[in-house]
């Protein structure tokens, strides 16, 4: 009868030992079995003192090789050679500033165990100045690729995004750094992609009035957000497109598919049976008894089935105006259908259970209704997948 305590306690030992933050330490996580040892010495030590006072050992180890650890990749960061340009981050002292504020998160919870001030004075308690100091150095490795990346801002859009970006990032790390801001804004005007939306190119699908009426609902939908991203500006095909800058990409619309009005006719046959059986006939035991015959009665239910389908498609493409290259092609395309059933039946009718036979819908849509519900639905959908195509791209 003692057992299920004794299981209770054998759990409680675990529990306390793994909280300890002893298992992080083994595994080389050295801030978390901080963090775990010092959330457990904060605790009440509990019937077994044992998992507190391994805490505070594991604390102290703990912190100690985690200290030697961010120190050392500290070193190691801040003698590294400065990032080329194009070259990807991360950026040294943006690593540095990383590592000094776990430092900082190391020492704040190391901090939280009072019984550990007498060996932990012998380490700084706030790495504030050092992380200001880095976030200068990180400012001004920004400032010197967004430097020389600006000298060709006019002649080269993705020289002119960097420079943004980076003159950008130097303000993160500090607020007004140098002339970060106003060169921010010079650059800013030569990063912006700028993407011409050609009118729909004639087509032998549709018709021309309906070729036109198609292309004015896209740039409908178009006008109501072409800024589908910080840097990039959809704009309709105007003598002002551009805003006076050069313009990058095109992109043509054509419609490439319309298939007005499929039908498609088809029916099933089935033989159905009652639920129950009836009398359909008698016969003769012997010559002075008469039994009923009892049977399921059935019977032929056919089922006829009228589908017509409509689809119209778009296809879009993208040309690099200085090239003359495909950056990009797409489809868009919507689909209608529509379904109506009805039911024939020939034998007993007690096979259909009560049920009533399906009758057709007599008022089958029109080919404009489905032409005009697909179109309106298109419009949208191109105006969508532009700005999805090009809210990709990054500032």
């Amino acid at each position: 009868m003692h057992r299920p305590s004794l299981l209770i306690v054998i759990l409680a030992g675990l529990v306390t030992a793994c909280s300890s933050g002893q298992t992080a330490l083994r595994h080389g996580q050295f801030d978390l079995a901080v963090q775990r040892a010092s959330f457990r010495l904060n605790q009440n030590p509990g019937l077994s003192k044992r998992g507190h006072r391994l805490a505070g050992l594991v604390l102290k180890e703990a912190f100690e090789r985690a200290y030697r650890q961010h120190q050392t990749t500290i070193q190691r960061l801040s003698a590294a050679d400065k990032p080329r340009p194009g070259e990807p981050g991360p950026f040294r002292w943006e690593a540095v500033h990383a590592e000094y504020e776990q430092l900082q998160t190391l020492t704040d919870n190391a901090a939280r165990c009072r019984s550990c001030a007498d060996w932990l004075s012998a380490y700084p308690a706030s790495y504030a100045d050092r992380q200001n100091e880095v976030r200068q150095l990180a400012a001004e490795d920004r400032y010197e690729l967004a430097e020389e990346a600006f000298a060709y801002r006019e002649e080269n859009r993705l020289a002119a995004r960097d420079a943004y970006a980076n003159y950008k990032k130097a303000l993160d790390w500090v607020p007004d750094y140098r002339q970060a801001r106003g060169k921010a804004a010079d650059a800013f005007p030569f990063a912006i992609l700028r993407v011409v939306v050609e009118p729909l190119s004639p087509t032998n699908e549709i018709s021309s009035s309906d070729n036109a009426e198609l292309e004015k609902l896209i740039f409908n939908e178009l006008r109501q957000n072409d800024i589908p991203a910080p840097l990039v500006r959809l704009y309709p095909p105007t003598e002002t497109a551009g805003d006076g800058y050069l313009i990058h990409e095109v992109v043509q619309m054509q419609v490439t598919d319309y298939d007005s009005y499929d039908e498609n006719r088809s029916s099933s046959t089935t033989t159905v049976y009652s639920n129950q059986e009836y009398k359909v006939g008698e016969k003769k035991i012997n010559d002075s008894t008469t039994v009923d015959i009892m049977e399921k009665v059935s019977g032929k239910l056919t089922t006829y089935r009228l589908e017509i389908s409509a689809e119209l498609a778009l296809r879009l493409r993208a040309l690099d105006t200085q090239t003359g290259r495909e950056r990009w092609h797409d489809t868009v395309w919507e689909t209608r259908s529509w379904v109506t059933e009805w039911q024939s039946f020939s034998g007993d009718n007690r096979a259909l259970n009560g049920s009533s036979l399906l009758s057709a819908n007599p008022f089958p849509p029109s080919r404009w209704e489905l032409y005009r519900s697909m179109r309106d639905e298109l419009a949208s959908d191109v105006a969508r997948r532009l700005r999805t195509r090009y809210a990709r791209e990054e500032p």
